[in-house]
């Protein structure tokens, strides 16, 4: 009786949470439903795709931002609670990337670029898979946590996607948002290494056992060849990223890594050509990088190598990639 005593209470401040921001309630009024507001309650949004929709639909990029901000959530979603915990930012974004089960589940890949961390976001369930409102507010909330701890103003370097960022959104990055086939965010290692002022061991060292708790509970097993995207999209740019290392990475041997890629109709290579590709158009829309910087940041030894590849895997040479995605952005940008 206690526990469906607290659920309704959450259930009240989550519901005034969301009017607060303005949304539209005749139509999501499933959102209302405080019988399926219960049921949600361990993901940052509900699990449901037509509400994704609406959201897309209705939601403006003020509601966005405000959905954005750690300090109107981090209390429902113990993700961010224990991040807000971190010493820093680069603990900060390990520890959300290891807990983001609860709240997608969604996985978060990381990766060292010279100076900078890159992020990327892949989600596991369909209802985020084709939402605008999902993805944005999971960047921008990263964004928002790293302000949240340091107290400054700490911008990314870079941020894209597929979708649009709004004026509004732009304005609060303090970056203009790219198109891009792919999701990145971007930023210093400097800024991540900024002392967090919410730092907290003791409420870390309370929360992170039901944390633990929670995930083995949740038993979410993704496939393998995804499992080993992750893990590349972190061990590239560093240098270390053969078949060995992977398998070192995940604590399984070569032999049983390759057999568990092939039960799933795949192999190592194809996951490499796979990810680098994705790095590769990525980088590539970086003005500031030149093509030897992008190719060693993808982990080939030659850029003619390099060349190859790229030619093989978008049937364009890297010089007519990049003048078409230059004409793309002059072409958005007119519009």
């Amino acid at each position: 009786m206690e526990e469906y005593t607290v659920n309704q209470k959450i259930t009240t401040e989550l519901k005034d949470f969301l009017q607060e921001l303005g949304y539209p309630f005749d139509s999501i009024s499933g959102l209302l439903d405080s019988s399926m507001m219960d049921k949600y309650l361990n993901a940052k949004w509900i699990k449901n795709s037509h509400v994704f929709q609406v959201l897309d639909k209705e939601a403006t990029d003020k509601q966005l931002l405000a959905c954005s901000d750690v300090q109107n959530f981090y209390q429902f979603v113990p993700p961010y609670f224990a991040a807000l915990s971190s010493k820093n930012g680069i603990q900060a974004i390990s520890r959300l990337a290891t807990y983001q089960q609860l709240i997608g589940p969604i996985e978060m890949g990381r990766f060292k670029e010279g100076e900078n961390l890159r992020i990327h976001i892949r989600y596991l369930d369909q209802y985020r898979k084709f939402s605008r409102f999902s993805l944005l507010v999971d960047q921008i909330s990263l964004v928002s946590l790293i302000r949240a701890g340091t107290d400054k103003n700490i911008n990314p370097v870079s941020i894209g996607s597929k979708y649009k960022y709004g004026s509004k959104i732009n304005s609060y990055l303090g970056i203009k948002g790219q198109n891009s086939l792919d999701n990145y965010l971007v930023f210093r290692k400097r800024d991540l290494e900024q002392p967090f002022i919410t730092k907290n061991d003791v409420m870390w060292n309370f929360i992170e056992p039901g944390l633990k708790k929670y995930i083995k509970k949740l038993n979410i097993n993704p496939p393998i060849s995804a499992v080993v995207q992750n893990t590349l999209f972190k061990l590239i740019a560093g240098g270390n990223f053969q078949l060995k290392d992977v398998a070192n990475e995940l604590s399984i041997s070569s032999r049983t890594l390759q057999r568990w890629l092939q039960n799933e109709g795949t192999t190592f290579k194809k996951q490499l050509s796979i990810v680098q590709k994705i790095l590769a158009q990525n980088l590539l829309q970086d003005k500031t990088l030149n093509t030897a910087e992008v190719s060693f940041l993808v982990g080939f030894n030659s850029v003619a190598s390099f060349y190859k590849a790229f030619k093989k895997w978008s049937g364009l040479t890297v010089r007519e990639y990049r003048l078409q995605k230059i004409l793309q952005s002059n072409s958005i940008n007119a519009i």
